[in-house]
């Protein structure tokens, strides 16, 4: 009778494993891997596409087998057990033992087929199916249909009466829709594929802003009228090459008494110069119709408005029809992909990834007051030779953030100063793995503090920083990257995907 039982024991406890591993493997399987052997003709592929397009019933069914198994393990085990647990504590010559010899056996035959069913029949499988998903699926895609078959009319009971006791506890049925993610927990799976290292933070970037696509507005990428290049329709040939010259676009609006009438195109002039430098040059003749949009258009409508009308630009109106600004292709694909510079515009003059200062830079902060790690920070500056009066260099960034604080919010500092004698900007980069207490807008202590030391003879320098800083701090993706940052190169890698990325004025 006792080999009975094992055999009954170990029996239930593989079915138990077996069918665990089935159901982690379903739930952690993709589709597309089916759908991609499917199209090649594998048979087991069509039937494990038809699991995971109906998942529910299947995992339904293989957690009644697991139940079943369970209960079979715990009806069967754990007397088999606590029998063979009883002689043996029977045996031992201690009086004790042998008035609960009963008791002790079978609280010590729970923890054993408990600890058996979770090693062995839960996590060892749960395991296995995370690496090997799809292969197991694939495997026993035939035996497991052949199971829901047979646990079919069953499942239709016991569905219906959990569905019955749902409704009397006024709850409603999840729908199939729910397993869909929302857009921020896709955005959440993307940064962790990222930390893992299977994204490049260039593509999270590009995702991110896939995501705000169908949100943003033609208003809030178009360049704005005060800064539109445009061509009088009055203009000369020579009048035409000297606005080429300076601004190098292939593609002018016209205006007309304030007005614009149209667009003209360099290629069009350049193919026909010929022809006007015979019978004269007249702008008009080599005018398009501009189209226009409304301000408060969605980017992405924009982009299929150009891409059904074939075009490259249009003006933008706001609702009284006056033109404000002036969308191109560009604007859009910039939207989605970061800054494009073509071979006529030059980079910026100072990026943040080509003035940081790598050695004088600190991962760690030490220290927890803020006058004390600014300290810290200079004390770096003067080690690593970039500065050579660093009392001069205190006393400037210490009277100002006693005066005005230099947090900007989102945990974030800017501490800096104009040096008199400094030929070239300076930032320096410290990170604190707590945080530390500046008063800031939003009243949230910092955790990074950015360094900017610039000469003292253009302040300009000094503001183009600072609003970079501000618009890199402002985007939730890199801001995220930035405190995950583990070391120097990782910081330096946001700040370069940012100058290279982000639209910039």
């Amino acid at each position: 009778m006792d080999y009975i039982n094992f055999f009954a024991s170990v029996i239930f406890l593989l079915l138990n494993a077996f069918f665990a591993l089935i159901e982690y493997a379903i739930v952690r399987s993709r589709a597309t891997k089916f759908q991609e052997l499917a199209l090649k003709g594998s048979k087991n592929a069509r039937i494990a596409l038809d699991i995971t397009d109906n998942i529910k019933p299947y995992l339904a069914s293989i957690q009644l087998a697991i139940t079943v198994a369970s209960i079979g393990l715990g009806w069967i085990a754990q007397p088999f057990v606590a029998r063979i647990l009883n002689t043996l504590f029977y045996a031992i010559p201690l009086d004790i033992l042998k008035l609960y010899s009963y008791p002790v056996s079978i609280g010590v035959a729970f923890l054993v087929v408990t600890s058996l069913q979770m090693i062995v029949g839960e996590q060892v499988p749960k395991y296995i199916a995370l690496s090997k998903a799809e292969t197991i699926i694939l495997f026993f895609a035939l035996p497991l249909k052949i199971f829901y078959k047979l646990t079919y009319y069953p499942m239709i009971i016991i569905n219906s009466s959990s569905e019955f006791i749902v409704r009397l506890l006024g709850l409603k049925k999840q729908n199939d829709d729910d397993r869909i993610p929302s857009e921020d927990e896709m955005k959440l799976i993307l940064s962790q594929s990222e930390e893992l290292g299977r994204l490049s933070l260039q593509r999270l970037l590009m995702f991110d802003h896939l995501f705000d696509f169908g949100k943003t507005s033609v208003k809030e990428i178009m360049t704005p009228s005060e800064k539109i290049v445009f061509v009088d329709i009055n203009s000369s040939f020579e009048d035409i090459i000297d606005t080429l010259s300076k601004f190098k676009f292939s593609r002018y609006p016209v205006k007309e008494n304030g007005r614009y009438t149209g667009y003209i195109h360099i290629k069009d002039i350049v193919l026909n110069y010929k022809t006007f430098k015979s019978d004269g040059f007249k702008l008009s003749s080599f005018m398009k119709e501009i189209k226009s949009l409304k301000e408060k258009v969605p980017v992405e409508r924009a982009l299929k408005y150009f891409q059904e009308n074939q075009l490259q630009i249009s003006l933008v109106e706001n609702e009284n029809k006056e033109v404000v600004g002036f969308l191109s292709v560009e604007d859009i694909v910039e939207d989605l992909v970061g800054e494009i510079r073509d071979e006529f515009e030059k980079r910026p003059a100072y990026r943040l990834d080509a003035i940081l200062d790598r050695g004088a830079s600190i991962i760690s902060l030490s220290s927890n007051d803020r006058f004390a790690a600014i300290d810290e920070m200079i004390d770096k500056l003067y080690k690593s030779g970039l500065i050579t009066d660093k009392y001069e260099i205190r006393d400037k960034i210490i009277k100002r953030e006693k005066s005005f604080s230099t947090a900007i919010g989102h945990q974030v500092a800017i501490p800096h100063a104009r040096i008199d004698g400094l030929k070239k900007p300076i930032m320096t980069v410290g990170v604190h793995q707590n945080e530390i207490f500046f008063p800031s807008p939003d009243n949230r202590n910092v955790k990074i503090i950015f360094m900017i030391l610039t000469p003292y003879n253009d302040p300009s320098i000094q503001l183009n920083i600072l609003s970079k800083i501000s618009k890199l701090i402002s985007n939730v993706t890199l801001r995220r990257k930035l405190f995950k940052s583990k070391s120097i190169d990782e910081v330096l890698e946001v700040l370069t995907t940012f100058e290279d990325s982000m639209p910039l004025d």
